[in-house]
């Protein structure tokens, strides 16, 4: 992600306007949003396959995006259809990148206010895209600019035809069916597992809804920033608050990405180290209360490395790594095998 920002810094100057929408929406700042517009002006149609991108943030990977373009249908070899990139914060930082890799045209449409979420302008430009990316930034502002509003809406509508939607870092933070808001900032894993009612633990449900993430939750930058102890910490709240009887996890390290199709076959790409699932039961032990450390167990993991599969359907890895076995005792995580990780 960071690279696309850098690469693209011009583009903002030359590439401000829309296909559907005034020239000069890009310089409105009091509309609520704005359209940076690369690649062809001449609107394609596709067939789409479906699926969903879960990337871990940090760099982008190649496969994994030429994956989810895709699942979004196909005019030729490697000639895709329209992407639009939702955020609200940057600029056009997808827009060249994407288009390389063979998108018809790539529209990226920062909001900056509910009005410009509610603008049919916006509504239009998602429904007539073959692929929806969320990019990186703040998962609250997606949260509290877009939940129930016309962009909300529309996504919903696309992904429910059957086109595919995907998601980085605070983009994939939106894209389960529970999310981790980060409306006090961000949770960190001490913090939570110290206690798990903390101020920072502010889970919402869905804001898109996508059928092969039911009753999951997300989590990226996964091993690096050592999330798996706040991840785990997300899941005994969710049992605890009675949002969920037994939870799902998927943690996804930076630079890996995990592409799921609609059926629910799942292929780990990129860099990084893959995607990790969490599985607990509806009779799991917790101590889950406010201001007391969080006991928990037993959490079953497994790590899918990148090049790797798992079955949405089980949960599960036949050519992953071995399960094992996650407990908190008063706060502090210990694991069956050598490292948590």
């Amino acid at each position: 992600m960071r690279r696309r920002l850098i690469a693209t810094v011009l583009l903002a100057a030359s590439c401000v306007l829309a296909l559907a929408v005034p020239a000069t929406a890009g310089t409105k700042v009091t509309t609520g949003y704005r359209f940076y517009v690369s690649g062809s002006t001449t609107d394609v149609t596709t067939t789409p396959t479906g699926g969903v991108l879960l990337a871990g943030g940090g760099t982008d990977s190649d496969a994994g995006m030429a994956w989810l373009l895709a699942r979004g249908g196909s005019r030729s070899a490697a000639k895709y259809g329209d992407v639009v990139v939702l955020r609200t914060s940057g600029t056009s930082g997808y827009n060249s990148y994407l288009v390389g890799l063979g998108a018809n045209s790539v529209t990226s449409i920062v909001i900056s206010s509910v009005a410009g979420a509610n603008n049919p302008a916006v509504a239009a430009a998602i429904a007539k895209a073959e692929v929806i990316f969320i990019a990186g930034g703040d998962q609250a502002t997606y949260v509290n600019l877009w939940t129930g509003t016309a962009l909300q809406t529309a996504v919903n509508q696309r992904v429910a035809a059957g086109y595919p939607i995907g998601g980085t870092s605070a983009g994939l933070a939106v894209l389960g069916n529970y999310v981790f808001a980060a409306l006090n900032g961000t949770a960190y894993s001490s913090t939570v597992q110290a206690n798990p009612y903390n101020s920072t633990v502010t889970l919402r449900g869905s804001l898109f809804t996508v059928p092969v993430m039911a009753n999951v939750i997300t989590d990226s930058h996964f091993a690096i920033r050592d999330r798996m102890g706040r991840l785990v910490t997300f899941l005994a709240r969710l049992q605890q608050d009675g949002t969920a009887v037994a939870p799902r996890g998927i943690g996804v390290d930076e630079a890996s990405a995990v592409g799921v199709t609609a059926g629910g076959s799942a292929t780990v790409f990129g860099a990084g180290k893959g995607a990790y699932l969490l599985t607990v039961t509806s009779g799991v032990s917790r101590t889950c209360v406010s201001g007391v450390p969080l006991s928990y167990a037993p959490v079953t993991a497994q790590r899918v490395p990148v090049g790797k599969t798992f079955s949405v359907s089980t949960w599960s890895s036949a050519d992953g790594g071995a399960p094992y076995t996650l407990t908190v005792t008063a706060g502090a995580l210990t694991s069956s095998s050598s490292s948590v990780y």
